[in-house]
C-alpha cells in the first residue's frame, strides 16, 4: 500500500474520514476532492499532523461528467496513477413517504448522488491502474425498504447495481467491489449499538478490499462487528 494512490471522493464527510485515515495508516496517499474548503480543512484537523503529510486536498467537484473527468485528469497528471478508488457519496434521509416526495428532495437524493456516482465511474475505472480496485460504499437500504426513506433505498439500489454492471462488462479487467453497511458509528452518532461498526472499522473494511486481489466483483455485507470480523479473516487468509 505504500506509495499507493487512492481517492476517496466522500472523504470529508462521517463516514469517508474512517476511510480516509484507514488507507493514510496504511501507508498510502489519500486525495480527496470536495468543494466546501471549510470541510476539507475539517478533515485535516481531524486526521491530524502525523498522518497529514500525505493527505491531498483538493477543492474540486465530482458531481457531473466533465467535473469527474477534469478531476481524474488532474490526479493523473498530478501523482502519475490511481490505484485505488473508494466512493462514500451520499448519506441517509428521512422525512416523507415516496407520494410525498418533493421535486427538490428527489434531485438531491436520487439525481444528484446517483449521477456523481456514474460521472466518477466514467472518469476513473479507465484511468485505475490494471491492479486496482475501485469500491462502492452504500447501505442496506439498497435491498431493505425504510419508510419514510424510499427514495434513498432507489439511490442505493441503482449503485449497487452500477456496481454488478461494471463487474459484467469489466470481466475481470478490474477488480470492482461493494461494501453494504448497517448503522455506522461516527462524530454525528457516536453512541450507538456495541455491534455496530464504528468509521474507522470501515476503513479496515475498505483497505482489506484494496489489498486483496481475492476480492472481486463482490458485495460484502458488513451489519456489526462479527460480519466485519468474518469478512477480514477471509480476507486476509
Amino acid at each position: 500500500m505504500h506509495h499507493d494512490v487512492v481517492v476517496v471522493p466522500g472523504g470529508t464527510g462521517n463516514v469517508g474520514e474512517g476511510i480516509v485515515r484507514a488507507f493514510l495508516l496504511a501507508g498510502a496517499t489519500v486525495v480527496v476532492p470536495g468543494r466546501s474548503q471549510e470541510r476539507l480543512e475539517k478533515l485535516a484537523e481531524l486526521i491530524g499532523p502525523r498522518l497529514g503529510d500525505r493527505l491531498i486536498r483538493l477543492q474540486a467537484g465530482y458531481g457531473t461528467f466533465d467535473e469527474s473527468t477534469e478531476l481524474a485528469e488532474e490526479i493523473v497528471a498530478d501523482r502519475g496513477r490511481i490505484d485505488h478508488v473508494v466512493l462514500a457519496i451520499g448519506g441517509w434521509w428521512t422525512g416523507k413517504s415516496l407520494w410525498q416526495v418533493s421535486d427538490i428532495d428527489w434531485q438531491k437524493h436520487f439525481v444528484e448522488t446517483t449521477t456523481s456516482h456514474l460521472a466518477v465511474a466514467r472518469a476513473f475505472v479507465p484511468r485505475l491502474d490494471a491492479a486496482g480496485s475501485y469500491t462502492l460504499i452504500t447501505g442496506f437500504a439498497a435491498r431493505e425498504p425504510y419508510p419514510q426513506s424510499g427514495i434513498i433505498s432507489m439511490h442505493a439500489a441503482a449503485v449497487l447495481m452500477m456496481r454488478e454492471a461494471l463487474s459484467v462488462e469489466l470481466r475481470g479487467q478490474r477488480r470492482v467491489n461493494s461494501l453494504l453497511l448497517g448503522p455506522i458509528i461516527n462524530r454525528s452518532r457516536p453512541n450507538g449499538d456495541p455491534s455496530w461498526l464504528t468509521r474507522d472499522q470501515v476503513g479496515e473494511a475498505a483497505v482489506a478490499v484494496a489489498l486483496a486481489p481475492s476480492v472481486q466483483d463482490e458485495s460484502l455485507r458488513l451489519g456489526t462487528v462479527e460480519e466485519l470480523e468474518r469478512e477480514l479473516t477471509r480476507m486476509r487468509a
